[in-house]
């Protein structure tokens, strides 16, 4: 385990160390080793609980974790939380997505987060997303550092054997949890472990390793197609943080490329992939149909639009109320009963004046018919003319802001602010921004 040690301390220099301690078998013992070691790096070594709620005993683990860790002399922290979406992710993914944001929100940038997963547990990974059908990406299993929001967290025991810990555990006659859940074959993980794997570690002992090792492989895979798909990018003209695709561009590339860019653009979005059916479906019904129509693929989380020969990605469309009226009093942020906030910019020769107030200044949206005349243009046009003049998409229009004074429309917010109460020169004034 001296390895782990030296990994650790090399990695986690001039930040605290936390442990994320379920009280299991493996936990324990990273604990153990760590606390252990008695090396300075590690003297403000802190471990970190999650009670999930989901077993009438989970209160006597969170007693059980405390009691080890103060036996230690490491600082202890518990953290419960509800876990939601069981339904839609199941038990394991709706508690690891409770754990992760519970912990995101209690460290900081200036922690690392250790985590305590193992050979066998990698293997188990793969298998699973092998049944899944995934690509390289998903067969890449568990990265041994990732982040977790503004936290690095690592795995220092992912090339270590679970007989190696378990040997270790015997040794020090540690005392750890068994979750009765563990055991349920009726989740896949469980039953990978039971049912499965002692039929494949008998064919083949060293699977664990073996298996672990075609994870780095397409680990790597995966990070030569991130590259190819950031030259692609480059080519396309197109940025990380794009939110639509040249379609006539896109489809100049192979199928494979075409594919490649559509999921790493996605991934960079932070939105969740789609299946080999909805990423085809993406090509055939979005970036084959005609101009003038108006298609549309989703899946949970994603919708995927096409306006002119831009393909669009992004959450779904929340509902809008274009009823909705708020009143301007000043210059400050605004917000919306949709989350988004108008934000005011200083600037200088274009803008509203500071007397653009004096009025009754309202924040309202489309209803037809708006007109405004735009500083600098020379006649008034219609806001229907000036979106399609501005090639934004038919979904977007709606949900933009307009800005009235007296029931005269004087700005449209992130395009335009009327000639007729507009500040010229040097004088300075305003321009509302819209923010998510």
């Amino acid at each position: 385990m001296q390895t782990v040690i030296d990994e650790v301390v090399a990695l986690t220099s001039g930040k605290r160390v936390w442990l994320a301690y379920s009280g299991g078998v493996d936990s324990h013992v990273l604990l153990h080793v760590l606390a252990q070691s008695n090396h300075p790096q590690l003297k403000n070594l802190a471990a970190i609980h999650v009670d999930h709620g989901l077993d009438n005993d989970s209160p006597q683990w969170t007693n059980h974790c405390a009691d080890i860790a103060e036996a230690l002399d490491v600082h202890f922290v518990a953290l419960k939380v509800k876990v939601k979406n069981i339904d839609s992710l199941g038990v394991e993914a709706a508690a690891r997505e409770a754990r992760y944001l519970a912990l995101q929100k209690a460290l900081s940038k200036n922690d690392i987060l250790l985590t305590a997963q193992h050979q066998q547990d990698q293997a188990e990974t793969v298998l699973l997303q092998l049944f899944r059908g995934a690509g390289p990406k998903g067969l890449s299993a568990m990265a041994r550092h990732f982040s977790l929001g503004d936290v690095h967290t690592i795995r220092p025991l992912l090339t270590t054997s679970k007989a190696d810990i378990l040997a270790y555990a015997q040794t020090h006659q540690l005392h750890w949890i068994d979750d009765p859940s563990n055991v349920e074959t009726r989740w896949n993980r469980n039953y990978i472990r039971h049912k499965l794997w002692p039929d494949i570690v008998e064919r083949w002992p060293s699977a664990a390793q073996t298996i672990s090792r075609s994870a780095a492989h397409c680990a790597e895979t995966s990070e030569l197609l991130d590259d190819l798909a950031e030259q692609d990018c480059a080519l396309l003209g197109i940025e990380k943080t794009s939110t639509s695709l040249p379609i006539t561009a896109l489809l100049a590339l192979s199928t494979a490329r075409c594919h490649n860019v559509l999921r790493h653009i996605l991934l960079w979005q932070r939105l969740p992939l789609p299946s080999t059916v909805n990423l085809q479906r993406i090509i055939d019904e979005v970036c084959l149909a005609k101009q003038d129509s108006a298609p549309l693929v989703s899946w949970s989380g994603v919708e995927i639009r096409r306006y002119q020969d831009q393909l669009y990605f992004m959450p779904p469309l929340t509902d809008h109320d274009n009823k909705y009226v708020v009143k301007v009093d000043s210059f400050d942020d605004l917000s919306l009963d949709d989350g988004r906030r108008i934000k005011w910019v200083e600037t200088e020769g274009q803008g509203l004046s500071k007397n653009a107030l004096l009025g009754e200044v309202t924040v309202r949206f489309r209803q037809g018919g708006e007109r405004i005349k735009p500083q600098g243009e020379p006649h008034h046009k219609t806001v229907k003319h000036l979106f399609q003049q501005w090639s934004v998409p038919p979904w977007q229009r709606e949900r933009i802001p307009l800005i009235f004074r007296d029931d005269e429309l004087v700005a449209i917010v992130g395009y335009c602010t009327s000639d007729l109460i507009s500040i010229n020169n040097k004088q300075s004034g305003y321009i509302a921004q819209l923010k998510l």
